[in-house]
């Protein structure tokens, strides 16, 4: 990498830690402070003891960076012969690695086939802190944008369900899209509070991921924003906010099921303090994290419950930057199940004329499960599991619509069933037509058959397009283009 940093750790005269970083690129300097407050290196130093002054030395150094492959489109040995950045595999991962070098991923032709997601590593640790049974139904409460969701789907391989649920109307369409680059066909992405999400899917999930919004102090060498915007007053606002969270969520879990409750933060008035409270009134079993994830962080803060077998992330116990997570296994009995009436529908005699022949025409072989919602065709597998007709942004696959008595495909039809698709074009991501077609041209291939298509990179799926003597009109959405520069 072209970028170094030389850091000094200095104390000033209002008693707040200063850091400073120089980045050096070329003949460019740049200064960054970062200025933590006073009241969380009196309340946090004890927390860390003799370690605080690693934690401060870490602050010396670049954030970690880290991706997840996405082992729905390809498997790790032929990712490592395609990715051709410098990469360390993540010892708790079953998919991640870390990012040993500098990496634009939003020019990268890989990341835009949906090959592998960056996410910073400690983060990791939530998907991966339990293995999860395929065909399982689970809830990912605060998925946005995406990593808890896309860690889930690598162990389900497609089977069972996942709800992705982000309550953030704007971070909910990132989500989405990330989903639909990634090619889950088993998700659905909704936009409910957890009050919704109680009356709608009580007695519902076999596990619960509950990712709760905190104050953010794992994220400080990360972020400045973050270090801005501490403060007691916002650590004891997210402690109440959470312990309701978890309070009104847990009636969504089955007996016998998982809830994962973690965290960015090292108050233990957010993380311990929140579990103590909330085994006190309610029979779940406190569970050990697995032994790989446990040589990485360090044990839960003691209080009147077990909750030493919580773990903490700090970045001096390994390559990251800060996390809390809990497991927990629901032992009380909970009533009640599904009521909600879905609106998912079956298609009619009309539409099976206009969708099954273009299907046929296009696919080596039609799925089973296609319904229609709310004006869209869809391919969704858990037709027990009801979809209001209200805060839903997408079912299963979103195949396509019907516009004129002709089915349009859309762009997660081709993001998934790309490689059932009998007309492809596959590239290598060196071919000069990738950046024009990412970039939003129409490409040339006189070999492509007339009519829709699936372009692929590396052998992933990644867009459409739609062929006439050798002319590729461009599908990519306008939104995930690239610049031409």
């Amino acid at each position: 990498s072209d970028l170094s940093y030389t850091s000094q750790i200095l104390f000033n005269h209002k008693k707040k830690f200063v850091i400073i970083r120089k980045r050096n690129k070329r003949d460019e300097k740049m200064k960054e402070k970062i200025t933590l407050p006073e009241e969380f290196i009196q309340t946090r130093k004890p927390i860390m003891g003799e370690n605080w002054n690693l934690y401060l030395k870490e602050y010396e150094k670049e954030p970690i960076r880290g991706l997840q492959v996405n082992t729905l489109k390809i498997d790790i040995e032929t990712f490592k012969q395609k990715f051709t950045k410098k990469i360390e595999p993540i010892p708790y991962t079953i998919n991640g690695f870390y990012l040993e070098e500098e990496l634009k991923a939003g020019k990268d032709p890989l990341h835009h086939a949906g090959i592998y997601y960056v996410q910073e590593p400690s983060a990791m640790i939530v998907a991966n802190s339990l293995s999860i049974k395929k065909d399982s139904i689970v809830l990912d409460v605060c998925s946005a944008p995406g990593g808890k969701t896309i860690g889930i789907s690598n162990q389900l391989q497609n089977t069972g369900l996942i709800v992705a649920n982000e309550i953030n109307p704007t971070r909910a369409k990132i989500l989405l899209g990330n989903i639909e680059r990634m090619g889950i066909s088993n998700c659905v992405v909704t936009n409910f509070s957890v009050d919704q999400l109680n009356t709608l899917y009580t007695n519902t999930f076999d596990y619960i991921f509950l990712d709760t919004p905190c104050s953010g102090e794992g994220m400080f060498r990360k972020d400045e924003q973050a270090v801005k915007e501490w403060s007691l007053d916002a650590v004891e606002n997210c402690s109440k906010r959470s312990l309701e969270l978890l309070e009104t969520i847990s009636s969504c879990l089955k007996t016998g099921g998982y809830l994962i409750y973690s965290t960015c933060t090292f108050a233990k008035e957010e993380n311990e303090d929140i579990i103590e409270n909330f085994l006190s009134h309610h029979s779940y079993q406190l569970l050990f994290l697995p032994e790989s994830i446990q040589q990485v962080t360090g044990a839960g803060l003691k209080t009147s419950k077990p909750t030493e077998k919580c773990r903490r992330f700090y970045p001096y116990t390994g390559k990251g930057e800060g996390q809390f997570v809990a497991v927990l296994q629901k032992q009380e009995e909970q009533s009640g199940k599904q009521t909600n009436k879905s609106a998912i529908q079956p298609l009619t005699a009309q539409e099976k004329k206009i969708v099954i022949p273009a299907l046929k025409e296009m696919l080596s072989e039609i799925p089973e499960h296609i319904y229609q919602y709310k004006g869209k065709i869809i391919y969704y597998k858990k037709e027990d599991f009801s979809i209001p007709p209200h805060q839903i942004l997408s079912v299963g696959v979103t195949l396509g619509t019907i516009e004129k008595n002709r089915f349009i495909p859309h762009h997660q039809f081709f993001t998934t069933f790309g490689k059932q698709i009998k007309n492809q074009l596959n590239l290598e991501k060196e071919d000069i037509r990738v950046k024009q077609y990412l970039t939003g041209y129409e490409i040339e291939d006189e070999n492509v058959a007339d009519g829709w298509g699936a372009l692929l990179i590396e052998g992933c799926p990644t867009g459409g397009f739609k062929a006439s003597k050798g002319k590729l009109k461009n599908h990519y959405p306008k939104g995930l283009r690239i610049f031409s520069n």
